[in-house]
């Protein structure tokens, strides 16, 4: 494997193709053959950013990710949720959702996960990109009980 620095954030780690996700802020990471933006480049570019947030069952949420404008998708999956799990962490696919800032809104995609990515209570699987609204409910495997409830915030 490779040592990395991610464009986003700073952090280095080693590269794994099969995995190309930033461990410390979630962005997905171009291999190290292709060009990569720093961050002053990518935060000069970026006018629009969101943090996402894993909801706990208390009530209380941690951020999980922050997804730029212009930026790379942020992949959210088992892995990466499962510590946010309110039952059942491994009902949740390898890679679950994506989200991607265009034009200053957040889009939500679920390419096939097994159990279902709902926003507000619609399954988007398959549906491509589908924005999320002002305060609506990223909510993963089921819609009324489900195992991870995630927000997003413009920041």
């Amino acid at each position: 494997m490779t040592l990395v620095r991610c464009p986003y954030c700073g952090h280095e780690f080693n590269y794994d193709p099969n995995n190309p996700i930033c461990p410390n802020c979630g962005a997905v990471v171009a291999p190290p053959s292709q060009p990569q933006q720093t961050g002053q480049q990518m935060s000069a570019a970026a006018a629009t950013r969101y943090v996402i947030y894993a909801v706990k069952q208390d009530g209380s949420r941690e951020r999980v990710a922050e997804v730029f404008e212009g930026g790379p998708e942020v992949v959210l999956g088992r892995y990466d949720l499962y510590n946010y799990a309110w039952r059942d962490p491994d009902t949740m696919s390898r890679i679950h959702v994506r989200f991607v800032v265009k034009n200053g809104k957040l889009y939500v995609r679920d390419d096939g996960s097994t159990n279902g990515t709902y926003i507000d209570g619609k399954d988007i699987r398959g549906k491509g990109e589908v924005e999320l609204p002002p305060g609506g409910e990223v909510l993963l495997v089921n819609p009324k009980a489900p195992v991870v409830k995630l927000i997003a915030e413009q920041a």
